[in-house]
């Protein structure tokens, strides 16, 4: 009897981009005019961040984390935190359009989220000796991280648009990774 390996993380990184490409459209403006009821369109963006977003990657650290895909462990474990971080990123941005909180707390998840994915970023580079396709996603999303606060503080068209500009440059970023996973 053969073991069928597969490597979920082509779905971890279909949901980043299904969701950074819905937000970004959205924070660009595209189909949004005057009059869009924003209370519709802030429950969309929720329910687009909690599943794609927020439960496809974590299930892929899930899968990452306890299933042999025939990945080095140390891979597994770095992949798998990567996803579980970004994965419970998205459940919070979700929870945050169902009920708005302190922008303050939310200015400092950013914070932190800009400096785990320093992290990754640093981490990826040194053990590649390139930045590759994962750690220019990184890097988008470290810019993300830094905008973010200041567009959702002050709302201001121009850093909103930059976000959803960032938001897209995520997504493609991302394209290479989940065509390699999937062999591609």
């Amino acid at each position: 009897m053969s073991l069928n390996v597969v490597n979920p993380e082509a779905i971890g990184v279909f949901g980043l981009c299904v969701t950074v490409w819905i937000f970004g459209i959205e924070q660009l403006g595209i189909g949004v005019d005057k009059d869009t009821d924003h209370a519709k369109l802030g429950r969309s963006l929720a329910n687009v961040a909690l599943y794609f977003g927020g439960f496809a990657q974590l299930f892929t650290a899930f899968c990452m984390f306890f299933f042999d895909m025939g990945i080095a462990p140390e891979a597994r474990i770095f992949s798998g935190t990567i996803f579980a971080t970004y994965g419970f990123f998205w459940v919070v941005v979700a929870m945050h359009f169902y009920n708005p909180g302190d922008k303050k707390v939310y200015a400092h998840f950013f914070l932190g989220i800009f400096f785990m994915t320093a992290v990754f970023a640093y981490k990826h580079i040194m053990v590649n000796g390139n930045f590759g396709a994962l750690g220019i996603t990184l890097l988008l999303i470290n810019v993300l991280t830094i905008v973010l606060p200041f567009a959702w503080y002050k709302p201001s068209p121009v850093l909103t648009k930059v976000a959803g500009a960032v938001n897209v440059a995520i997504g493609f970023a991302a394209l290479p990774l989940m065509f390699h996973v999937l062999g591609l």
